[in-house]
């Protein structure tokens, strides 16, 4: 049992001492010559400020970290991590508390209020509560500048040299009219980046594409180029990420509902976030189709059993289907899993996740009539156990493959693929019972052939893979991830993983300061590149 809580507990430790200064590590095995650059990873890092303990993992205040590597010689490789200085921040440490709200932990009204102002501060609706800008979850380039994300439109410029949180936060919302985006943008070869943001209009809940052009006016470039109605009046789907081909943004609407009313009465009911979460199990997940090219929604409505997921893989088109490939939850457990709480108590839901692949038909029509009870499979895909069949004039069934019998979370790919045809996903996995740490995975689509990396005593992050130059095998380069010692909170690694044979080609230790603490996603900006895909 001693075993399990020790592994846990490295997901909530706290920052105590910033290491802002790089310090070098100590490298064991050869870091490849041409590998040059920095891996610079965010995630939840402080769960207890002055007076207020955190509820969830997704409401630690962020702490950014940077890997240093250049192979060139010898080699060497620096590791630095600062706290983001975020207004959500600066705001409770200056009170002493959380003064807004996080996914998980509701911020009280300030108790040197008046009675009078803490009451009315109750009946405040949300909307006018500022939201938090504790960007923890992901780090993207919009142009050559460096954001840190969460979901929130709140996005703060970070340097990618210092970890220097720069200048004042930017709100997308006063760029476009969303109320929301995602930490998972998608970041094509010109450097256009896209991602997903909700509105509310005269026609109910919207869900948007923004489209950040390349260059350094993307910011100021921003504009919406598609627009879609929620399938609900007066709520939308709670999302986390979006997936992108050829020809098509592919959305998926879970019945996970973001409650309005509830999120509007937060202040009211003294309630986070997740308590306007609303599961539906008796409906069903959609799968929505736009036009990349025109911004249209495709009629075809594809419908699959009720589940959840966080993070794509990948979607590609094929011989007239879209290849969906995701990490997939049965359900919205996960979200009570990785509560503090249930880290806390080894109940954490880690091990519920699993790849799978969805097959869509694209340009099909529906059966004459009105009889589609004997409809036939239209997935003919050599070697696919996946399904769909007609349900209804709009509606296409579809029904899921398990690619991995393993669990399989936080999926990258050779970015070079993204929307496109691919052959290789690696992603961390985790053991019923967690006696044992998380391992990163490798897996072969073609041949379903799995290989892994473990190492005892120490908890992996999310990999990051980065091509060998003038590589042509999709496999032909690394896997970076940090690796941080159950034992020691002050030690972390740095693992540099073939990412074709799965053999580490280099190791590097280092000490730092004060407690290192667990991250969620990362990037690799490679020296020189003036676009920087994940």
């Amino acid at each position: 049992m001693s075993e399990k809580i020790e592994h846990l507990s490295s997901w909530i430790r706290t920052l105590d001492v910033e290491t802002e200064s790089p310090i070098e590590g100590m490298i064991v095995g050869k870091i490849p010559e041409w590998l040059e650059g920095s891996l610079i990873r965010n995630g939840s890092g402080m769960f207890e400020i002055g007076e207020t303990k955190m509820n969830h993992l997704f409401d630690g205040l962020s702490v950014m970290h940077r890997f240093a590597i250049n192979g060139y010689g010898e080699g060497k490789s620096t590791y630095q991590n600062r706290i983001l200085q975020s207004d959500t921040y600066k705001q409770a440490k200056a009170a002493n508390r959380l003064t807004m709200h996080q996914f998980g932990t509701f911020a009280f009204p300030d108790p040197c209020q008046s009675l009078w102002g803490r009451f009315m501060a109750r009946f405040e609706p949300v909307t006018k509560t500022e939201k938090t800008d504790n960007c923890c979850v992901s780090v993207c380039y919009l142009g050559d500048k460096l954001y840190a994300f969460t979901e929130t439109p709140q996005i703060r410029q970070v340097d990618a040299e210092t970890l220097e949180t720069v200048g004042e936060k930017c709100n997308i919302s006063e760029l476009v009219a969303v109320n929301h985006s995602t930490a998972h943008p998608h970041v094509l070869e010109d450097g256009t980046v896209y991602n997903m943001g909700n509105s509310v209009g005269s026609k109910g809940p919207i869900y948007n594409i923004i489209e950040f052009p390349t260059g350094a006016g993307a910011l100021e470039g921003a504009k919406i180029v598609a627009s879609f109605p929620s399938r609900w009046k007066m709520s939308h789907s709670y999302y986390h990420s979006f997936g992108i081909t050829e020809n098509y943004f592919v959305f998926l609407e879970f019945p996970l509902i973001l409650n309005t009313a509830k999120l509007l009465a937060m202040n009211l009911r003294q309630k986070a976030v997740d308590s306007s979460l609303d599961w539906f199990p008796t409906e069903k997940t959609r799968i929505l189709l736009v036009e990349r090219k025109s911004g249209e929604l495709v009629d075809t409505i594809y419908e699959a059993p009720p589940f959840f997921c966080f993070h794509h893989g990948n979607c590609y088109e094929k011989n007239g289907y879209i290849i969906m490939d995701i990490s997939h939850c049965k359900d919205a457990t996960i979200f009570a899993g990785l509560s503090l709480k249930s880290l806390r108590e080894n109940r954490g839901d880690f091990t519920n996740t699993y790849y799978t692949r969805f097959v869509l038909p694209l340009g099909v029509e529906p059966p004459i009539g009105n009889d589609f009870q004997d409809c036939k499979n239209l997935v003919e895909v050599e070697g696919s156990k996946c399904k769909s069949y007609w349900q209804s004039n709009k509606i296409i069934f579809c029904e899921h493959e398990r690619l991995l019998e393993q669990s399989l979370e936080l999926p990258r790919i050779n970015y070079s693929r993204n929307g496109k045809e691919y052959r290789y996903v690696y992603g961390i996995s985790q053991l019923d019972g967690y006696a044992e740490p998380e391992k990163i995975l490798k897996l072969d689509l073609n041949t379903r052939e799995v290989k892994q990396w473990a190492k005892a005593g120490f908890s992996p992050s999310e990999p990051v893979y980065v091509s060998r130059p003038e590589s042509i095998e999709e496999d032909d380069g690394v896997l970076l991830f940090s690796a941080v010692d159950q034992v020691n909170p002050k030690k972390v690694l740095l693992i540099i993983l073939n990412a074709a044979t799965f053999k580490e080609e280099a190791v590097v230790e280092y000490v730092a300061s004060g407690i290192i603490t667990k991250d969620f996603h990362g990037i690799f900006s490679r020296k020189g590149d003036v676009v920087h895909g994940y």
